[in-house]
């Protein structure tokens, strides 16, 4: 049946103009917001609201206890995911993007050496050597879950995370960075996030505390004690001026 055009052919032509998009296409809308459409009512946009509140909920939550458990695990974690966010909000060209990648690799290297530290024998047939910081999480996760649905369904995220991580580095090293999207950045920053915090809950909260991050600022503040040790006070300067004085 013919019906009446009534789209917006001039705000069409003008964003066609605008040079802000490769190119403009209709949206193909069906029959929402028509008597057709069954969801057009207050009770659906009520749920709608409601999901949003809840998922908002629960993902800030989640979103807080990983933020709050890398802090405790290592504060250099934290550092190193607020140069990745930081990062892909601040970037301007496919380049920066490819800064982002970067980032969370380091991220997920530093994670690795948290939860499971390199060694030289191999575990389960695996190398798990400092380079090997993919293996190393698969270990931990083999360590950790004893349901071997589980164990599955981690180790699939940790591998997918790790590809998308490559490939984004792959594209950057041959200078491809005009084929880094911001569309896969994002997904690669939300399975960062979500593999992080399934890594983190593995571990109950607490435990012993981890002075390495510490262990700089705690060998430079010691050295600086003992070499005040090692100088004479005020008091013994002045005796020995005395005593030559006198002599």
């Amino acid at each position: 049946m013919e019906v009446e055009d009534n789209r917006d052919h001039i705000n069409y032509r003008d964003w066609e103009a605008s040079d802000l998009f490769s190119s403009v296409h209709w949206e193909d809308s069906g029959v929402r917001e028509t008597i057709f459409d069954p969801y057009n009512n207050m009770q659906h946009f009520r749920r709608l609201g409601e999901a949003d509140e809840l998922l908002h909920g629960q993902f800030s939550f989640a979103l807080g206890e990983t933020l709050m458990r890398c802090s405790d695990l290592d504060p250099d974690l934290t550092q190193r995911l607020h140069a990745a966010l930081k990062a892909f909000e601040s970037h301007e060209s496919a380049e920066g993007l490819a800064h982002v990648s970067l980032s969370c690799r380091r991220f997920i290297e530093k994670l690795a050496n948290c939860l499971y530290l390199p060694r030289e024998e191999k575990v389960k047939g695996r190398k798990v050597g400092q380079a090997e910081y993919r293996n190393r999480l698969w270990a931990y996760v083999a360590e950790n879950v004893t349901s071997d649905t589980t164990r599955e369904l981690l180790i699939a995220n940790v591998e997918d995370l790790g590809k998308r991580i490559d490939k984004l580095d792959k594209l950057s090293n041959k200078g491809l960075h005009s084929d880094v999207s911001s569309s896969d950045v994002n997904r690669l920053l939300l399975s960062l996030l979500v593999v992080t915090h399934d890594l983190i809950s593995l571990r109950p909260p607490g435990g012993a505390f981890s002075y390495k991050p510490y262990e700089t600022t705690i060998r430079v503040f010691i050295e600086g004690v003992l070499q005040q040790q090692d100088r004479p006070s005020q008091d013994e300067k002045e005796w020995n001026c005395l005593k030559w004085s006198c002599a």
